[in-house]
């Protein structure tokens, strides 16, 4: 393996001080600055198209994201002469995005607003588009919800019962009711069912901490490779969730991150409100849940009890954070 990064890397024009692995491949510090290679394998089937996203990304200004770097024939992927294809990325230095600290998190919803921004009106061919992935995402909603049903209906029928089981059942009723709540609502959404009519908006799709890497007061977007079509505020709840639940659904982090968002994309009423249900849906009571369902059912981790223990707790705080939108209809 060593041998072949070494093939790879003499088709760049590239002086490498150091290698060590990371996120699959290899970081390495060159005297250009850090890069990273990886095995174009792992990547092929989104590759040309996030290619095309990073390409309008840095002509319209948002420039800090994983580039790929041209080697010396001017093709973006290298090819040995043993059939193995690799890739570099222009990287970053620095931490990933900290949800605990409240510059990071202002920096954070400015960045997402700034790529959303970026990424309006993007024009891709047809044939560069990736394969849409997945089922759309009120069907995965309403999915999630009946499986919620049939598993608490499977721990009622346990005569001897884990206390996992005793837990999640105990806890049902409050978090199924709010999954219930937040089908009805988003298939009444209007900011849902205009994005669908569309076909979907150009997004991130994996808009997470991982994905964020602080360098003094600025941020770099790295990781596009669930980049497409699809629904950007899920990009923002998607992180909002993180950050509140690692966080003790703690106010003012969430807004924090939601008003530095709605700076530079202002976020109307009815986009407020699909924030709110996905927020709404008990998405990690859900997890748990069919982590339980999907393997041994007799066996149970002491992790994933004291977790449905933290979650029981945690839901009075989220609640309140939920009726900052529930008392006036905006959360903003």
């Amino acid at each position: 393996m060593e041998d072949k990064v070494e093939k790879s890397l003499a088709n760049y024009d590239l002086t490498v001080k150091r290698r060590y692995r990371h996120r699959g491949g290899w970081l390495l510090e060159t005297t250009q600055g850090p890069k990273l290679l990886r095995e174009y394998e792992q990547i092929r089937g989104h590759f040309a198209f996030e290619n095309k996203i990073k390409e309008i990304l840095v002509l319209r200004g948002f420039d800090r994201v994983d580039q790929v770097l041209k080697n010396g024939a001017d093709q973006y992927v290298t090819e040995l002469e043993s059939g193995e294809k690799y890739v570099v990325y222009q990287w970053f230095t620095g931490e990933e995005c900290d949800l605990r600290a409240k510059p990071d998190l202002a920096l954070a919803g400015e960045n997402l607003a700034r790529l959303h921004h970026a990424l309006r009106d993007v024009c891709v061919l047809e044939e560069e588009e990736p394969v849409p992935a997945g089922v759309p995402l009120l069907e995965r909603v309403q999915k999630h919800t009946r499986e919620l049903k049939r598993i608490h209906t499977y721990m009622k029928k346990k005569k001897q019962r884990t206390e996992f089981e005793i837990q999640a059942i105990g806890c049902f009723e409050r978090f199924y009711e709010k999954a219930v709540e937040a089908c009805g609502r988003l298939e009444n959404c209007n900011y849902y069912c205009k994005i669908m009519e569309e076909g979907g908006r150009y997004c991130h799709g994996d808009y997470n901490y991982h994905n964020l890497i602080r360098e003094s007061s600025r941020l770099a977007t790295v990781g596009f490779e669930k980049a497409g079509k699809g629904i950007p505020l899920l990009d923002l709840t998607y992180l909002m969730r993180k950050t509140l639940e690692k966080n003790g659904w703690d106010r003012k982090k969430g807004m924090i991150l939601l008003e530095n968002y709605a700076k530079k994309v202002s976020l109307t009423k009815e986009e407020q409100e699909f924030v709110y249900i996905m927020l709404l849906f008990p998405e990690k009571y859900w997890k748990l849940l069919n982590g339980y369902f999907n393997h041994k059912k007799s066996w149970f981790s002491e992790q994933s009890l004291q977790k449905l223990r933290s979650l029981g707790e945690m839901e009075q705080c989220r609640e309140q954070f939920l009726k900052n939108y529930e008392n006036g209809g905006s959360f903003l």
